[in-house]
């Protein structure tokens, strides 16, 4: 499989998942006056920020409004059942 086969997968996964969590996002908060979302890693390579803008894009559709806070990378979020 060709380098640009493997990175047009990965973009394709990436907004598939964009898309599932903005609908668990929707779902939640649809009517709330503003959703807090940790801002993603930006990417590296500055060719990719197309790809990065779209998955923003798709991250926030439909929300309100929606705000980007910039982690330190190393948050952890624990989960209780």
């Amino acid at each position: 499989m060709k380098l640009a086969d493997l990175q047009a997968q990965r973009v394709t996964s990436e907004a598939h998942s964009a898309v599932r969590l903005n609908a668990k996002i929707f779902e939640q908060s649809n009517t709330s006056a503003l959703v807090v979302l940790n801002l993603p890693e930006p990417p590296k390579k500055e060719s990719s920020l197309g790809n990065y803008m779209e998955y923003l894009s798709v991250l926030t559709h439909k929300l309100h409004r929606v705000l980007l806070v910039r982690g330190s990378g190393t948050e952890v979020i624990t989960m209780y059942s």
